[in-house]
């Protein structure tokens, strides 16, 4: 898949009208970043008008940040048929690899591997609809942006950058510069601001990030080093956690054609590529010929928006949350943001979503981000350089003993970052104003690294496979969907949901033995396939029309 800026397309007939210096469409969307870009899919998908506003006319490849796109987002993106492009321009194939490596240096002893990582497993989990991918954060933008095109009432401007945001009572304007440096404007009833973290919509609205920055300096970067694969003894992993007292940090590749990355903890002010070349020879341990082509330094942010909307303005993203990388929770979590608030504001626009809609956006996804920047501050705790002691690398017994002391030290800390599928699927909006109270089923709960399927209101909806190619989620519908796990339902949800305007589906899945994985013969899941409701009886058309009520915010 090409890197090519894709071509301008004609604004779309549902999309807006361009008038002159202005643009008029339903949702503006600043930032095209994954966050960013995901929100528009999402949006045009439903038939959203949606202008996407990016400074960038291509994907950065510079830095590739985040680098795992865990199992939810991955089944975000078979939802809206895209997860196939990902994997495709991903420069790792799919099943390269699901280990994480800890050594004394790269061409050094190895201290522990841990398989099975981060859900990117290839033999297909029941739990799962899409294992992980590794791919960089630049190439799923790619994969985004390349098949944008799909959506016909989405429009990119991409060279345009948001200056300043004007909101009323009817509506919001963007104003822009184009790549020519003329102001633009763009009109809509609602704007999102996926603009990472100097948030241009987040100062217009005037909302502020609380929480800290941690003291260390950090520096990724990227490099070419042709042949390293072939001159280490560790085989194919994800990430080489190098535990080594003179420098502290991991690395990995990039593609199968010798382009790595790797991240120093604890790096200098004047950090440069000439610094940076003589970091990565310890972390490999030995003079190995090294290209760096780009030095990206940073430092771990443990921040979040005090709120997520101001009127018609919405965060998302690293624009309302900033996570420290462990764990590969940070673009992720933005990811989940723009699952949850792409189809509220469909549901606002069309008419069918109540008014405290859009309002439960921020008590449902401002808690998760939280808890991500929690989980990831726990990891942060122990990194290499806590793990390291002198004599790693010594040869004989006395190298062995103290290798496996470090290794055990590795297994009692490092396994929640590793394994986080209970973290990452065991998620729950239980609590929500749209989420049902008062079941009594079981719930299971989750831990960091072990998942435990729930069907309670809640959770995300229980995975299973129908057939080797088919999906359960696969027919689940674009708005609300009945799930009929042993007996057929008489109607009246059908008739509450044409009453209200709802977009609903019913389907049965004829496994009444999985009663006790749902907790209920009858589960109403949402748009974002998390469960609003389940019981065990056939509720009356006004029953049935309160739980509607509620899960739409009304």
């Amino acid at each position: 898949m090409s890197s090519a800026r894709p071509p301008q397309e004609p604004l779309p007939p549902d999309g807006g009208t361009d008038v002159a210096a202005e643009v008029v469409t339903e949702v503006i969307v600043a930032g095209g970043g994954p966050v960013g870009l995901t929100l528009a899919h999402e949006l045009g998908a439903r038939g959203i008008g949606c202008v996407l506003i990016e400074p960038r006319a291509e994907a950065e490849l510079a830095s590739p940040r985040c680098k795992q796109i865990n199992p939810r987002s991955m089944e975000i993106y078979r939802r809206l048929g895209l997860a196939g492009a990902i994997r495709d321009n991903a420069r790792l194939p799919f099943g390269w690899s699901d280990s994480v490596v800890f050594c004394s240096s790269l061409t050094g002893p190895g201290i522990e591997r841990f398989d099975g990582v981060f859900s990117l497993s290839d033999p297909p989990a029941p739990e799962l609809a899409e294992p992980a991918q590794w791919c960089a954060q630049s190439r799923v933008e790619e994969a985004l942006r390349a098949t944008l095109p799909r959506r016909g009432t989405v429009l990119a401007r991409w060279g345009w950058t948001v200056t300043g945001v004007e909101q009323d009572a009817d509506g919001v304007t963007a104003v822009a510069v184009d790549a020519e440096g003329r102001e633009r404007r763009v009109r809509g009833a609602f704007l999102v601001g996926a603009d990472g973290a100097r948030s241009v919509v987040r100062r217009a609205a005037g909302i502020p990030l609380s929480g800290r920055s941690h003291e260390v300096r950090n520096v990724q970067a990227i490099f070419r080093a042709p042949g390293l694969s072939a001159a280490h003894r560790h085989g194919r992993a994800v990430q080489y956690w190098v535990v080594n007292q003179e420098v502290n940090g991991l690395l990995g590749t990039l593609d199968t054609q010798d382009t790595w990355w790797a991240i120093v903890v604890g790096a200098p002010e004047n950090a440069d590529r000439e610094w940076f070349g003589r970091a990565v020879h310890t972390m490999i341990g030995a003079e190995f010929p090294v290209e760096v082509r780009a030095v990206d330094p940073w430092t771990a942010r443990m921040l979040v928006a005090d709120r997520y909307r101001e009127g018609r303005c919405f965060l998302a993203g690293d624009a309302a949350h900033q996570n420290p990388p462990w764990g590969g929770f940070g673009a992720n979590t933005g990811i989940g943001d723009a699952a949850d608030l792409g189809w509220k504001l469909a549901a606002a626009l069309r008419g069918w979503g109540g008014e405290r809609l859009l309002d439960s956006y921020e008590a449902e996804r401002r808690p998760m981000a939280l808890r991500a920047i929690a989980e990831a501050e726990r990891n942060m705790r122990v990194l290499t350089g806590e793990l390291a002691a002198p004599g790693l690398d010594t040869d004989g017994e006395e190298g062995e003993a103290l290798r496996a002391k470090a290794a055990e030290l590795i297994r009692q800390t490092k396994v929640p970052e590793t394994y986080t599928a209970g973290f990452v699927l065991g998620a729950s909006y239980a609590g929500s104003p749209l989420i049902a109270e008062g079941d009594e089923g079981p719930d299971p709960a989750s831990e960091t690294s072990l998942y435990r399927p729930s069907g309670a209101p809640g959770s995300r909806l229980p995975h299973r496979w129908l057939d080797r190619a088919h999906s359960l989620y696969d027919l689940l519908g674009p708005g609300f969907t009945l799930l009929e796990v042993g007996a057929p339902d008489a109607g009246e949800w059908d008739a509450a949901a044409a009453a209200r305007g709802v977009p609903f589906t019913r389907y049965r899945l004829n496994r009444p033995d999985l009663h006790g994985l749902y907790g209920a013969r009858y589960v109403l899941v949402r748009p974002d396939g998390f469960v609003a409701w389940r019981g065990d009886e056939v509720p009356s058309a006004a029953a049935a029309g309160a739980v509607l009520d509620r899960a739409r915010g009304a």
